[in-house]
């Protein structure tokens, strides 16, 4: 079991370059494009040795573009080798970068094989939905102030940011820009969370398309992930993967 952010890892892997080195964050894991992957397994590039698996074919993703092919109507999906603990009121951010092939109204990227935690893609509703906590507030939609934010067959970078402390803003970007939530208002989750699965919930809800890699960081208790840390990153996966 990994617990983000109360550890300190050693760092490893081109996400890093120039990136997060000496700014004290947390690598929690690096599913990086087109190293160590493999229709059964996804070679964690963070030193944490947090892998993710699957030993039924008939759940493989195919390789694609440098990652992992999902297909809907084959319930194709993946577990981690360590569960992936987030501690409340961390902060920390997720970068997806994906190319979904079809959007329904759920599209898991991250799960917990159950139904307590997990983050989404709702493509009815033009959010992303994150459950971390429990309770009713347990379950948050960031809804930015934007149409169409996904589309068949884009290539995109998704980041989602939270803001350590007991607010728990969570802050989205799509391909490095920072999306507003003046409408919906500002979504907030201090929980805490568990994912253990890539592309389902509970074996439901799962994703259509390519993940083209994945990773995590993590500032620790109540300390947000610089903005210049994320601008970095989304920054480097944009230049890598040709986004303008």
């Amino acid at each position: 079991m990994i617990h983000i952010g109360r550890n300190r890892y050693k760092t490893h892997g081109g996400l890093l370059q120039g990136s997060t080195n000496n700014l004290g964050t947390t690598l929690a894991f690096y599913l990086q494009n087109n190293v160590g992957v493999a229709e059964g397994q996804w070679t964690d590039q963070s030193a944490n040795n947090n892998d993710i698996t699957q030993a039924t074919s008939g759940d493989q993703a195919a390789l694609a573009e440098g990652g992992l092919d999902f297909e809907l109507d084959e319930a194709d999906h993946y577990d981690f080798d360590s569960q992936i603990d987030i501690t409340a009121q961390h902060g920390f951010a997720i970068f997806i970068m994906c190319k979904p092939e079809s959007m329904g109204a759920h599209m898991c990227i991250l799960g917990l094989n159950n139904t307590a935690h997990f983050l989404e893609f709702m493509a009815g509703n033009d959010n992303l939905r994150i459950k971390l906590g429990t309770g009713e507030q347990a379950t948050t939609s960031i809804t930015p102030d934007t149409s169409n934010l996904f589309a068949n067959d884009e290539k995109f970078l998704m980041t989602l940011a939270r803001d350590g402390g007991s607010t728990g803003n969570l802050i989205l970007y799509k391909n490095g820009v920072r999306l507003s939530q003046a409408s919906a208002g500002q979504a907030a989750n201090s929980g805490d969370g568990e994912f253990i699965t890539l592309g389902t919930r509970n074996r439901d809800r799962f994703f259509d398309g390519i993940i083209h890699e994945v990773a995590m960081v993590d500032m620790g208790a109540s300390t947000d992930v610089p903005s210049d840390t994320i601008d970095r990153i989304n920054t480097y996966l944009l230049s890598k993967h040709g986004i303008n």
